[in-house]
Order: C-alpha cells, then sequence, then structure tokens
C-alpha cells in the first residue's frame, strides 16, 4: 500500500541527503573541452552562453490565469460519459476574492450539439454545465467561481463531458466522440495576482505556447560540473513539488523570458549568481522572488557549503513544500495506481468516482504502475473483483472487458437481460498481460439495447441508466516473481529502474555544452519524478568509462563534433537555436518495430558488416525454392516454425497491430538504449544523438508524457523528420539483480521461465512420463504375484 505522507516525505528528505553527499567533482566544462577550443571567461562566447529560450508565449493569453497542473494528455475527453480530472492552485487572498474558470475547448464534427453537455465540479460542488458545441475550433468559456466553492492551496476541478453521436448508434462510433481543452487558454482567472513571493506561487507558473514549463538554470560562463552537481537536488526538488510532466530543462548564463522558473544554486565557492530586485546577491538559503519578466519566477538557493544548502532544502520539505508535496505528487488520488505485491487496491485510489451510465460503451480507465523487477509471465493472475450492475434490457451481446495497453485480456458477458448485481464478481487477468512500470488499463462495458437498433436521437432515454461500476472494484495483486530484467525502458520510465534505489550513479555528459547538460539534467528531473524522490545522482564531463558497479546514465553525441573544436572552429552555433513544438496529436507517439534486439548504431555510416547481412538476406530471397516444390519434410518443418511465431506472439498479446514500423539506423534524431557496463557489474542507459542541439530536441520529445507512459521494450528511436517514436522489444535480457532469494520467489521464477519456454516444459513432462513408465515397466515384473495363505 501507499507509504503514509510522512513516511514519503521523511523518505524525500533521506534521499536528498544522499544527493548532497556525493563527492564534489572539480573538472570544468572548459577543461573537458579540447583545449584549442577553451573560452575563458573574458571572451564573448561560452560553452554556456545559450541565449535564453525565448517563450514561445510571453504571457498568458488570459489575463491572471492560473493554469491546470496537468500536463497534455489530460485536457482530452473521449466516449459518450468522459470525465478529466484537473487542479490549480491558489493563494489565500485570490481564493478569497473568487474569480472566473476559463475553459477554451473543441470537440468532434461527429458530437450532436443540442444534447451533448459538460458538466463541471469544483471542489466536489456543481460549478455549471456548458454545451458541447464547438467542432470548428476552440470556444472560451468562463463560469464564475465563489469564493465559498474555493480553497487556499490545489483546489480540483472534475470535468465530465457526456457526449451523443449525431447520426451513429453503434459502439464504434462511441470512439469518434471527443472533446479537448485548450491547456494554454484554460484555467482559474482569479481576481488578484501579486506576483511570485511564496513557494505556493509557484505552482501558479503558465506554460510556453509549446506546453511545457520550462525551468532554466542560470549558471556563470566558467561553470563546472560541480556546479551541476550543486543544482541537481535543488532541480529534483522543484520538479517533486511542481508535480508536472512536462517540465523542459535549459541551462544559460542569463535567465530567461516569458513564463517560466530561473534556478539559482550557489555555494561561497562558486560565487553567488542570485540578485535581488535591488541587485544585491539573495540571502542564504532556499528564496522565491518575482523576476519581473513576463509571468517568471526567480528560486535562489544559497548557502555556504553544499551541506549548509542540503540542509536548507530540508528545512524547506519540512516546512512550506510539505502541504504541496503531500496533496501532490505523494496524493493517494494522484490517477495512477502504484502496484505492490501481494497488495489490493481499489477504483477509489485512482480517483474514480461511482457514476450511473446510460450510454452504450462504459470506459473506465487508469494508469497501474508495476514494480520495476516484476517478471510478466503465466505462474499467477490478478484478480479484478468487480462490484457493479446492470439494467434490465440489455442485449445478450452485452458484454465486460478488459483491456490492457490496447489489447483486451478477458471478457465476461452479461447473460441475464433482466439485470445482474455483481458483488466482487472475480475476473482473473493474465499477468503477462502487464509489464513492469506503466499500465494503461481500461475497464470496458458493451451495454447494447434494442432501442440502438432504430437510432433515433428523440427516442434515447438517459434518465434510464444501463450500467453502474462501483468504486468498491478490487484490485488484488498476488505474489510476483521478482528479478530485475533489462533492458526494458518501461520500467525506467515507469520506476526511475534502476536509478531509484538511492544508490549513487554516474550521469556522463559526453560532451560538455549547455544543450547536453540541460537534455542530461530534463531527463534526471523526469526520472526524479517517476522515481517520486530526489535521486543519488552524480554528473560528471567527459567520455563514460568503467566505474565498477555504479550504474550511469549516459548522454551521448557524435565524437565527429567534439573533434572539430581542436581545429579551433565552433561546433555548436547555439545561437538562435529553438525547440521545435510538436503537437502530441499530430504523431503517433510509439510505434513498436518488428526488429528484435539492440539495432541502433553509434554512428549512422553503415559498416561492411551491414553490408554483408544485406547481401546475405537478399541472396537467400533470391534462392529460395518454391512452396510447391517443396519435400513434404519441408513444408512441415515451416509450418511448425509460424506455428510456433503465431503461439508466441499470442502468449505475449501481441495481434499483430502496430508491427509495420521499421527502425533505420542512420535516420535517428535519438536513440535510447541500455545495455551492461564495460565491467559486466553495472547498467547503463545510453541517451544518443547526433549533435547538442539534437540531444536537446530529442529529449523534449521523449520526455513528453504521452511518449514517456508509452515506453516499453529494449530500445527507443526518434526519427529525424517526423519526430514519431519508435520501441524495439529486446532480444535478450540480463538480469540486473534478484533482491528476493526465497524458496517462494525462486519457484515463481521457474514457473515463469516454463511459462515462456513451454517447449521445455513440455519435453520435461514427456521425460518425466517416459521415466515413469520405464520404471513401472521394471519394477513390476520382478515383484511378481503375491498371494496370502
Amino acid at each position: 500500500m501507499a507509504k503514509p505522507f510522512r513516511t514519503r516525505t521523511a523518505s524525500l528528505s533521506l534521499a536528498l541527503i544522499m544527493a548532497q553527499t556525493l563527492p564534489l567533482s572539480a573538472q570544468s566544462l572548459l577543461d573537458a573541452a579540447p583545449s584549442a577550443a577553451r573560452i575563458l571567461p573574458g571572451d564573448s562566447e561560452s560553452i554556456l552562453s545559450t541565449r535564453p529560450v525565448q517563450a514561445e508565449a510571453a504571457a498568458a493569453k488570459v489575463t491572471g490565469l492560473v493554469p491546470f497542473e496537468q500536463a497534455l494528455p489530460a485536457y482530452h475527453l473521449s466516449g459518450e460519459d468522459a470525465v478529466a480530472r484537473l487542479s490549480f492552485n491558489l493563494a489565500s487572498d485570490q481564493a478569497a476574492s473568487g474569480g472566473q474558470l476559463a475553459l477554451a475547448y473543441r470537440n468532434a464534427v461527429s458530437v450532436l450539439p443540442d444534447t451533448s453537455v459538460m458538466d463541471v465540479e469544483v471542489n466536489g460542488r456543481s460549478a455549471g454545465t456548458l454545451r458541447i458545441a464547438s467542432p470548428n475550433g476552440f470556444k472560451s468559456e468562463a463560469l464564475t467561481i465563489g469564493a465559498g466553492l474555493l480553497k487556499p492551496g490545489r483546489n480540483q476541478v472534475v470535468l465530465r463531458a457526456r457526449q451523443y453521436h449525431r447520426v451513429d448508434c453503434s459502439l464504434e462510433a462511441t470512439y469518434e466522440l471527443w472533446s479537448e481543452l485548450d491547456p494554454s487558454q484554460s484555467g482559474f482567472v482569479a481576481g488578484s495576482h501579486h506576483g511570485f513571493r511564496t513557494f505556493a506561487d509557484l505552482l501558479t507558473v503558465a506554460r510556453t505556447d509549446a506546453n511545457v514549463t520550462d525551468i532554466r538554470l542560470v549558471l556563470p560562463q566558467a561553470a563546472t560540473a560541480e556546479m551541476l552537481n550543486d543544482a541537481a537536488p535543488a532541480l529534483q526538488t522543484l520538479a517533486l513539488f511542481m508535480n508536472r510532466e512536462d517540465l523542459a530543462v535549459t541551462v544559460g548564463e542569463k535567465p530567461g523570458t516569458g513564463p517560466g522558473i530561473d534556478l539559482y544554486v550557489s555555494t561561497d565557492k562558486t560565487g553567488a549568481q542570485a540578485r535581488d530586485a535591488d541587485g544585491r546577491p539573495a540571502p542564504y538559503g532556499l528564496s522565491v522572488r518575482d523576476a519581473g519578466n513576463g509571468g517568471r519566477a526567480a528560486v535562489s538557493l544559497r548557502g555556504a557549503t553544499r551541506a549548509d544548502m542540503s540542509s536548507q532544502l530540508l528545512q524547506a520539505i519540512q516546512g512550506p513544500l510539505k502541504e504541496s508535496l503531500d496533496s501532490g505528487i505523494f496524493s493517494r488520488q494522484s490517477g495512477a495506481i502504484i502496484a505492490d505485491a501481494s497488495t489490493s487496491y481499489t477504483l477509489s485510489d485512482a480517483g474514480y468516482e461511482t457514476r450511473v451510465f446510460s450510454g452504450r460503451l462504459s470506459r473506465t480507465g487508469f494508469n497501474m504502475v508495476m514494480p520495476a523487477d516484476f517478471y510478466p509471465a503465466d505462474y499467477a493472475t490478478i484478480g479484478l473483483k468487480l462490484s457493479a450492475a446492470t439494467s434490465p434490457g440489455l442485449k445478450r451481446a452485452a458484454q465486460f472487458l478488459v483491456r490492457v495497453n490496447d489489447r483486451v485480456v478477458t471478457s465476461y458477458p452479461f447473460r441475464n437481460t433482466a439485470g445482474e448485481q455483481f458483488d466482487g464478481k472475480l475476473i482473473e487477468l493474465p499477468l503477462r498481460a502487464f509489464r513492469p512500470g506503466n499500465n494503461k488499463v481500461e475497464l470496458l462495458a458493451e451495454l447494447p439495447v434494442e432501442a440502438d437498433e432504430t437510432c433515433a436521437p428523440e427516442a434515447r432515454d438517459d434518465t434510464r441508466p444501463r450500467f453502474i461500476l462501483l468504486k468498491d472494484t478490487r484490485i488484488e495483486i498476488p505474489a510476483l516473481a521478482r528479478i530485475g530484467r533489462l533492458p526494458d525502458i518501461g520500467a525506467l520510465a515507469g520506476t526511475a529502474y534502476p536509478y531509484a534505489d538511492g544508490r549513487p550513479f554516474d550521469i556522463f555528459i559526453e560532451r560538455p555544452d549547455a544543450q547536453s547538460a540541460g537534455a542530461a539534467l530534463t531527463m534526471l528531473s523526469r526520472l526524479a519524478l517517476a522515481a517520486r524522490n530526489p535521486l543519488n545522482a552524480n554528473i560528471r564531463l567527459g567520455a563514460a568509462n568503467p566505474a565498477g558497479d555504479r550504474n550511469a546514465l549516459v548522454i551521448s553525441t557524435q565524437n565527429a563534433f567534439a573533434e572539430l573544436g581542436s581545429a579551433g572552429k565552433s561546433a555548436f552555433p547555439v545561437d538562435g537555436f529553438q525547440p521545435i513544438a510538436v503537437s502530441i496529436a499530430d504523431v503517433d507517439p510509439i510505434r513498436t518495430a518488428t526488429i528484435g534486439g539492440n539495432v541502433f548504431a553509434a554512428s549512422p555510416a553503415r559498416n561492411n558488416d551491414d553490408d554483408s547481412t544485406a547481401l546475405l538476406d537478399a541472396f537467400r530471397k533470391s534462392t529460395t525454392r518454391p512452396q510447391d516444390t517443396l519435400s513434404v519434410t519441408s513444408k512441415l518443418q515451416e509450418w511448425f516454425s509460424g506455428a510456433g511465431g503465431r503461439f508466441g506472439k499470442w502468449l505475449n498479446y501481441q495481434d499483430g497491430s502496430g508491427t509495420t514500423a521499421m527502425l533505420r539506423p542512420g535516420h535517428s534524431l535519438l536513440t535510447l538504449t541500455q545495455t551492461p557496463s564495460p565491467s559486466g557489474e553495472a547498467v547503463w542507459t545510453v541517451v544518443h544523438a547526433g549533435s547538442p542541439a539534437d540531444i536537446a530536441l530529442g529529449v523534449r520529445r521523449l520526455v513528453e508524457p504521452a511518449v514517456w507512459q508509452g515506453l516499453s521494450g529494449g530500445s527507443a528511436e526518434i526519427e529525424t523528420a517526423s519526430l514519431a517514436v519508435n520501441t524495439v522489444p529486446a532480444g535478450s535480457h540480463f538480469i540486473a539483480g534478484m533482491t528476493d532469494q526465497s524458496p517462494s520467489n525462486i519457484r515463481r521464477l521457474a514457473a515463469a521461465w516454463f511459462s515462456d519456454n513451454f517447449q521445455f516444459y513440455v519435453l520435461l513432462i514427456v521425460g518425466l512420463m517416459g521415466i515413469f513408465a520405464v520404471w513401472l515397466g521394471l519394477a513390476i515384473p520382478r515383484k511378481g504375484v503375491r498371494s496370502d495363505q
């Protein structure tokens, strides 16, 4: 079960202490660059003189807008009855003065405007209803929210869209129904705005036009790895406090412009960088002020030593940051279930509230994060104890479906047309359908009635419900086989495995420049959010090298770019660099490739082995005998081979969808791979791109919420032209560790292995039966017949 908030905050404090006790690195960014390209502090340019990220939005489009905290996918409502849960933060005076809830939305053209509506709740109380009728573009609506509905701190908003199709009453047509909000124009318009004076005010920072939360680490020209290590714990704490999945970290010597946060971290050794409004150095400790630059905040952490800064951070975590941490990232109703072995959860733990459904297809979805060392196989099942009821009049085709990671894994028919009630009805979900890390789970109820055949909107009776799913529906996790198997980028994205165990690890930035450093810090912040704790990272500059059993995250670019610096040329013209803003709706976030194993090359150039392999494949295809000329033995071998492949796909819930994507080495903007370290005692995660600009853009794309949550398999690449993300299944795994060495876990591992290698299981059974038959044949004749006199 989830830890109490106090325990989680203490764990966060302990992680920060560990992160601050890392050995200091005196290696300078300048020292890591070739000597001929070294830029001294007095020079006109520096490797960290990146021009501040120009704000894509100089200010929020709506004056005084406090944005919702959730990332982009949360603003999409699909189906007949969809719910979005959003939140925003208010200061005490803002909550007391009230304001307006701004909602800029658009909907599919298939949505019937006459009866489709969106209900709005604020902190559990109704705030109004608006009609869904904007298929031609975003339409702005404003609901007046009185002070009685608001509270200081986080305020919860629930949007429920009830949408109906214009002309089609089939189940398939419900997937055409959708509405979505524009996050840059939606939020709370406060009656007063006093800038950024407290830590809670940071939660009101607006996003850029690219829908990212910009955090800029401001460093001097002669920046060192020691400065990056000083800043890493503060940056991770800020990321956890903000609890936003769309963070983008940049590094530069000047503050940014437009909405965002400028972060200053310094000790007396490195020199104070933060200044107050009068130009004086910022005070010792952790402080917040208004940067006075287009809705921008400045956060400063200053201490005499790194230990002093660690103490200041701990005091902030236990003081002004604690309430927002407890109500944010440590909240039990964060919209996801953090699963653990031999535990049970209810739908309410994922934020679901019981509601009556009167449409054709009920859809309830949530994210379930499985342990990183979970071994998915058919040795047990997850128990879904359904608490629900159906109404009379459903057709016999009505059924309940469970879909995991976009694949249907089980179904249960609603046979009783007179209506049924389910009080903990057990529905077993195969463990093989899940994976370590993030899992998208959907509970669907197909509820057709005879009236749907006529498809007359005026005859629809919305007052007569068809289905109710109770929040008491329970999910029971069995004892799990636990063993760390890598590569697994799904476990990396879901739980920051293998970096979240508290042990120190290294982050190597092979090319010391602002964009590579920003990409490394963006990855570190995203992994801290996945781990829900700061990570014990030590940032190092220069080429990665074996370090015993220390895991590593390697930020790598082509060596050829580094060699240009030795000739005295500017390898990276960073002036004018602008990240490309890509809408997730425009690109398929994840495509699964058909190639197994690691197909990413460190260099785009093809080598002789690649050419030989291609020629060999072409030769085999050209010399393949026609099917009608094959012998019976060859036909049988080919049939069994194909049947084995089809059975393996069925066993792993691979229905053939998404198998058309082919990875093209040399055409990738960025690749993400996991390999054993050169010593074989640790794990290296390598993020590779061709240039610093490519790695900055690629990491920005990689950490987008829809992409990050969908990562799975052994490797991933981002295509250069389309920025589409392809994932590759791991061809083979290596063991990264086994924390549970009990006999019961070993038994489960054996069962899991046999379920993956069923051929050996069949051979073992046949072999044991043969041994038993031989024993019977030898034992019985020797015993003969005994008769009692």
